[in-house]
């Protein structure tokens, strides 16, 4: 009902019988935009009529039309989907844990609402896992680690399908290692492939990571850390990658911490030779798992982005992330 002065409300009726008012918008909230009719359910059967059968399943409430009935030049189409691969446009996000990436990529994606992102990241596969209902027991440590390795699972499969569609994407991961960025890239060839690096000044970056440790109950483990600042390569224009885009500190600002966040590192951490024993043995470890078909995480690098070495840091609202 947009008749309000102040509020649009949006009612339902079950079997033609009023159940009441379920959502009040305000109109200034809503602005110019339309409310579009969507249907969110699992495991059912929905046949929907807006009009185009000759007889409804139930007469509708007075003063109501349906949308069929409305004219053509008073409805508002939904945004179209890119016709060809050209006009998609691809975002990797880059940065340490806790630098503010995810909140970058949900800025962006409600400020281009026309661009329909697909936010790829472990806590949106999360947020899709969970379930609204009663109250149930907190999960054992066995238990999360399974349900934290089956989101990785997920979104490694996510990320290898999605060049096939034709969509907006945002990978939301870290993404720090060279290798990893290349990679990903070249699979959206056709795309508009952009890199969004995120570094926010020392003292800044500090904080985020003490207010989601607050929030989330668990902090990165230090030797995962240190790996990534040894390994933070800070990405350039190349054939497959179209443009850079710096979302807090230019390159000029970025640049000089990112060496020193790499030096910092590289002293702290054991000698090339044993991280390279240790790097093969645990490529051992995943070949011989993934032969056992156990604790293998889709065939990639067990580090920051499939996040298996943590359970408590899953359980919060989506945008808690860096």
């Amino acid at each position: 009902n947009f008749e309000g002065e102040e509020l649009v409300e949006l009612s339902f009726s079950k079997n033609g019988a009023e159940v009441g008012t379920a959502f009040q918008v305000g109109k200034g909230a809503l602005g110019a935009r339309a409310l579009l009719p969507h249907v969110l359910c699992k495991n059912c059967v929905v046949e929907l009529n807006f009009g185009q059968k000759e007889e409804p399943f139930f007469p509708p409430p007075e003063g109501y039309v349906f949308i069929h009935a409305v004219p053509a030049e008073e409805r508002v189409r939904t945004p179209l989907p890119p016709k060809t691969t050209e006009e998609c446009e691809v975002l990797l996000m880059v940065g340490l844990p806790g630098s503010g990436k995810t909140q970058w990529a949900q800025n962006h994606s409600q400020e281009n609402r026309e661009k329909r992102y697909n936010i790829l990241g472990t806590e949106t596969v999360l947020h899709q896992m969970r379930t609204k209902g009663p109250e149930v027991e907190e999960l054992d440590a066995k238990s999360r680690d399974q349900l934290i390795q089956q989101a990785a699972q997920c979104l490694s499969k996510l990320v290898q399908i999605a060049p096939r569609a034709k969509r907006n994407f945002i990978l939301d991961q870290c993404n720090v290692y060279n290798s990893g960025q290349r990679r990903k890239l070249l699979a959206f060839k056709g795309f508009c492939r952009k890199v969004v690096v995120v570094v926010p000044t020392e003292e800044d970056w500090k904080k985020r990571l003490e207010l989601r440790k607050e929030a989330e109950g668990e902090d990165v483990p230090e030797s995962v850390m240190l790996e990534m600042k040894a390994n933070y390569s800070l990405p350039e224009k190349s054939d497959y990658l179209d443009e850079v885009v710096y979302g807090e500190l230019g390159k000029e600002e970025a640049q000089p911490l990112v060496t020193k966040y790499k030096e910092e590192a590289r002293k702290l951490l054991p000698p090339s030779e044993k991280r390279a024993n240790r790097r093969n043995n645990r490529n051992k470890r995943n070949r011989q798992n993934r032969n056992r078909g156990q604790g293998y995480v889709g065939g990639q690098r067990r580090g920051y982005d499939n996040r298996v070495y943590g359970q408590q840091q899953y359980w919060g609202q989506p945008g808690n992330r860096g």
